[in-house]
């Protein structure tokens, strides 16, 4: 009996600890789908921005014992700044070029995290994140993620279906013809990308506060495949379905973790499931299961 009860309170605490982990993912999705999918930009910087989220918090709460509200506040902020400078080439440049720009974009700030020794402790990462003291819990912070996630869909949700939404729509679809009926292209794309910016920001404080570690692969493009994955699955230009399309991905990586494979063949295995589902949609259904887009050069 003592071994059942056990087993059930660490099938709990797995639980928990992996709604958590959903939930930051939803965000994490959530944001890039606005951006991709409703604007039309492929930006592959998108885990760059979440990186610099995720290091602006933990610098500012652990070294500079800052409050976790504030390094969180101050984590989408500069992230919002950053993404509206990632923004600017989108007035010059538009599909493929922009995507390997923001691609570099993403190398550069990897190799920044990896040699600013100095500020990031480089390869070793960051150990020791606090939690906030309100959420020391994995339940308390599963419920700090989920009430951060639930307001975070409900704002983009309304937001897309705005005249603001159709706008962005409009200009994903034509934006020559968006432009000679007299919106601001680059404007939108401007506030998109901001607005993306600083919610990808927050997601990554939430996540280098959840594991109370992170270093620059934690941001690499395994991070962007479960992205693109998740939004890819769930629909382009859904916010509904990208929440579906990330849980859909987690019950299926997640089984992984009980097989008796490796540990080193783990993480492979699953980016191998990711590229070959992203494959198949691309493939089969290019606008996922709830999608109102597909994805374009």
């Amino acid at each position: 009996m003592a071994f059942l009860a056990d087993g059930l309170v660490s099938m709990d605490a797995y639980l928990i600890h992996l709604g958590s982990l959903i939930g930051i993912y939803i965000l994490m999705s959530l944001s890039f789908n606005l951006v991709v999918g409703y604007t039309g930009l492929l930006n592959l910087g998108h885990v760059g921005l979440m990186g610099i989220g995720a290091y602006v918090s933990a610098i500012l709460v652990k070294n500079f014992h800052l409050p976790f509200a504030l390094g969180l506040l101050a984590a989408g902020l500069l992230t919002m700044c950053v993404a509206g400078i990632l923004a600017l080439p989108a007035k010059k440049i538009k599909g493929d070029y922009y995507a390997l720009v923001t691609l570099g974009f993403l190398f550069v700030v990897f190799a920044v995290l990896v040699n600013g020794e100095s500020v990031t402790r480089g390869t070793l990462g960051i150990p020791g994140i606090p939690r906030p003291e309100m959420f020391l819990s994995n339940s308390m912070y599963l419920l700090l993620v989920a009430c951060i996630t639930a307001t975070t869909f409900l704002f983009l949700d309304r937001l897309v279906h705005s005249p603001f939404g159709r706008a962005l729509e409009a200009v994903r679809d034509d934006e020559e013809v968006a432009q000679m009926l007299g919106k601001p292209v680059f404007k939108l794309k401007l506030i998109a990308m901001m607005i993306s910016g600083f919610i990808v920001g927050m997601a990554g404080a939430l996540l280098a506060h959840f594991v109370q570690f992170i270093a620059p692969n934690s941001f690499w493009l395994d991070l962007l495949v479960s992205a693109l994955s998740g939004m890819m699955i769930g629909g382009v230009a859904s916010m509904r379905g990208t929440v579906v399309g990330v849980v859909i991905l987690f019950a299926l990586l997640e089984p992984l973790r009980f097989l008796s494979f490796p540990s080193s063949l783990i993480g492979p295995l699953r980016l191998m499931i990711m590229m070959c589902l992203l494959l198949f949609i691309i493939l089969r259904r290019p606008r996922g299961l709830m999608g109102r887009a597909e994805l374009e050069s």
